[in-house]
């Protein structure tokens, strides 16, 4: 499909609908809101979970031509939480259930040249006969039309979807590409025809075909043809080609289609993760798509940079917990080279008849929509943590299977001995909540499958919930959750009767009154919800090789008061230095290396057990720790024994936004020390304001969470070129107010 015209702006909204809405001009002169929306912003914490499941009312005028409406009108909704009623000049067209699948009507017979109205009843309930709602749900969903829509002005007769099949032998494909064409018309003789072209866009291979095209929806797949010399995707070089195809009656162009593919194999064993024959460890994190204040409601730029997140800290992987997640996420995590496990929507129950129908609808629309991404490996096709019912699941598999049998299926549990009907057997291990002493951070796969013989298995979720950490604990607890992860991830790197493991979780997220601390917020993240790193989030980090980046990052404020008894050890560093030299009280007090405790690990943490409680009343002194690579001094981390409030750094994700869509950055404050060490159990308030064709997303005053706190502001969509300002200031501090510049470019 081309002629895509994006829809997100100049929407009207409203709480509530009524029959009076659907009449003509009810909405003019109403205020405009843009996409992604939210039907309600959120507090940070402490707010009613239910104070966004209401019913609400959207709204878009548009205009067509008169030659536009002589085409096909298909509208196209990526996202809509959780279930909507479409009208158009005030008739029914259609609905929708699930807030995560991708749904598209055809509204040709209900626009007219000029002036038209679009209405969508919304409704964010958690209804039980929508997944994954009907009892206690782990995560809030929030409401609204919170990803992208669009509209496609198309000929009588285009292409659907194109689900690009290939067989590969080393680097040559044996491509046999399946297109969906839709025909409104009489049946014709016409051509397919497709160009494949690399990154540099140059062409690769092209090739076509004749075809008669009957009315109404066709499947054709092209005869196979070899494609020899591609470069591989991979995890470390990610390769990518466009397809650029084409629908033609009688040499006419009718119409396009465009994708992004890449060339892998895949294969999951007993013994391992095999990509492109090479035996891969899956390393990754969960990931819930949810943002502070606006929950689901962030668009491109956010999206993405939460993938570049995780490929910062060293994952190679990403489970889309529980739920379709951002074509924006995928994009990204086909250009960095992250696995992703991909699963439909679900959260520990099984619901009724009804339910069971959008779970299988769910099952045909994460395939139908995510099929070409070269970074999935794994579909996700039974409801997280839910109980068996084989009778679901057999069909689950069997939709999955027919639809792409080229990659394999997995469903998440809780379950031991759990009817194994999937091609991979998921499962959520936190033997260790149980283990205090971490002997036993994870079960041998034949202790949960109860199977006599091995099979492929993954572990999909550890720690989280077993050891939860707000960025501002105590020191102590802190370091034991770093302790915890690294222990984990050395017996997921040691062993080789599993793919690899998902840690839940990546950030943390609200969630209902059922879960989390109380304050609506689950602390189960190894970055807290503004995506600023906790100390576990460092030891991941830190088994990059130091060729890549030398990392050190002592587990400790280094201050006396955080530990028992006044002492600051023992503590750990993460870091892939060879060794580190300690220096407190004015003195070298020893060189460490890396701990035993940790084996399988790369780069294990190193830990400093020096008895410092013997000078309990010596005069505090500055401290520093120092990493060496071969023998010489790399990094160092330098503390204060006077440390005080020095300055307050701010990092700006982009210089420029765009002034077309609603474009967002990012900005990170730190209330530093003289050493550049976050004060941690600092409360002064910040201020943030902005001027020009900006504004801040959520609250204007905020405290910070563990020494930072992160903000977003986003573009207000006028197609100009300017600039805009963000001011932050410390208040009370007498530090002066920090003045940043964006550049708005349409």
């Amino acid at each position: 499909m081309e002629n895509r015209r994006n829809w997100n702006l100049n929407w009207h909204f409203t709480e509530g609908f009524s029959e009076e809405m659907l009449k003509e001009g009810h909405f003019s002169g109403a205020p405009l809101i843009h996409l992604p929306h939210t039907v309600k912003e959120l507090p940070y914490n402490y707010f009613s979970h239910d104070a966004t499941q209401m019913i609400s009312t959207y709204a878009k005028e548009f205009e067509l031509s008169a030659e536009e409406t002589e085409k096909r009108a298909v509208v196209e909704f990526e996202g809509v939480m959780t279930y909507y009623d479409l009208f158009v000049n005030g008739s029914f067209v259609g609905s929708h259930k699930g807030g995560y699948s991708r749904s598209r009507f055809e509204i040709t017979d209900f626009v007219r040249p000029g002036n038209n109205t679009m209405v969508l009843m919304v409704d964010s309930h958690e209804r039980e006969d929508i997944p994954p709602f009907g009892f206690v749900i782990d995560y809030l969903t929030y409401g609204g039309i919170y990803r992208d829509v669009n509209f496609y002005s198309l000929n009588k007769a285009f292409i659907s979807d194109l689900y690009f099949r290939y067989d590969l032998e080393e680097t040559t494909a044996s491509a046999y590409p399946e297109f969906v064409v839709d025909n409104s018309g009489a049946a014709f003789d016409g051509t397919l025809r497709y160009v494949l072209t690399d990154r540099e866009g140059s062409t690769v291979f092209e090739a076509e075909q004749d075809l008669t095209v009957p009315a109404g929806i066709s499947h054709f797949t092209m005869e196979k043809k070899e494609i020899p010399g591609l470069k591989l995707w991979d995890t470390d070089e990610p390769n990518l080609y466009t397809v650029h195809a084409d629908l033609s009656e009688n040499g006419n162009r009718m119409d396009g289609h465009e994708v992004r593919v890449g060339f892998r194999t895949m294969a999951c064993k007993p013994d391992g993760f095999y990509l492109n024959g090479r035996y891969t460890k899956i390393v990754g994190m969960d990931r819930h798509q949810s943002y502070p204040y606006v929950g689901y409601a962030m668009g491109k730029r956010a999206q993405r940079a939460d993938a570049d997140l995780l490929k910062q800290y060293n994952f190679n992987g990403v489970r889309t917990s529980h739920y379709m997640q951002s074509r924006y996420f995928l994009d990204r995590c086909d250009e960095l080279g992250l696995l992703v496990f991909e699963e439909i929507p679900g959260w520990g129950h099984i619901g009724g008849e009804e339910f069971k129908k959008v779970v299988l609808q769910d099952v045909r629309a994460m395939i139908e929509t995510d099929f070409n991404h070269p970074s999935i490996f794994l579909w996700g096709v039974r409801l997280n943590e839910s109980m068996d019912d084989d009778e679901l699941y057999t069909k689950t598999n069997a939709i999955a299977h027919e639809l792409d049998p080229s990659r394999c299926t997995g469903g998440v549990r809780y379950l031991q001995g759990s009817s194994f009907l999937e091609d991979v057997y998921t499962y959520n291990d936190f033997c260790h909540a149980d283990d205090p002493g971490l002997d036993h951070v994870q079960l041998d796969q034949h202790e949960v499958t109860k199977l006599p013989y091995p099979v492929p298995y993954m572990v999909t979720e550890y720690m989280g919930h077993t050891y939860p950490v707000k960025p501002f604990d105590n020191e102590k607890k802190l370091d034991e959750h770093t302790r915890r992860h690294a222990r984990i991830l050395a017996r997921t790197l040691a062993r080789r009767d599993a793919l690899g493991s998902f840690g839940w979780c990546a950030f943390d997220y609200n969630t209902h009154g059922d879960c989390g601390s109380g304050d609506k917020i689950c602390y189960h993240g190894i970055f807290d919800m503004f995506r600023i790193p906790k100390y576990a989030a460092w030891m991941y980090r830190s088994q990059k090789s130091p060729e890549e980046e030398i990392i050190l990052q002592p587990v400790t404020n280094f201050a006396r008061g955080e530990k028992d008894l006044d002492g600051i050890t023992p503590f750990l560093v993460a870091t892939n230095c060879d060794y580190i030299e300690v220096y407190m009280y004015g003195e070298s007090v020893g060189i460490y290396y890396p701990s035993d405790k940790f084996f399988g690990l790369p780069h294990p943490p190193i830990e400093v057990t020096f008895n410092d409680k013997t000078f309990w009343n010596r005069p505090w002194q500055d401290g520093k720790v120092i990493g060496y690579l071969n023998g010489k001094p790399v990094a160092e981390y330098r503390y204060a024994r006077d440390a005080y409030l020095a300055e307050l750094r701010v990092l700006q994700e982009t210089k420029v936004i765009s002034s077309s869509e609603v474009d967002t950055c990012r900005f990170e404050v730190t209330f530093a020390d003289q050493y550049g060490n976050p004060c941690n159990f600092i409360n002064t308030p910040l201020h943030f304001s902005a001027e020009g064709d900006l504004e801040i997303i959520g609250p204007s005053y905020v405290s910070p969470v563990g020494g930072h706190i992160a903000f977003w502001v986003r573009s207000i969509p006028t197609g100009k070129k300017g600039t805009g300002t963000v001011h932050i200031t410390a208040l009370e501090t007498g530090m002066p107010e920090q003045v940043l510049k964006l550049e708005l470019e349409p």
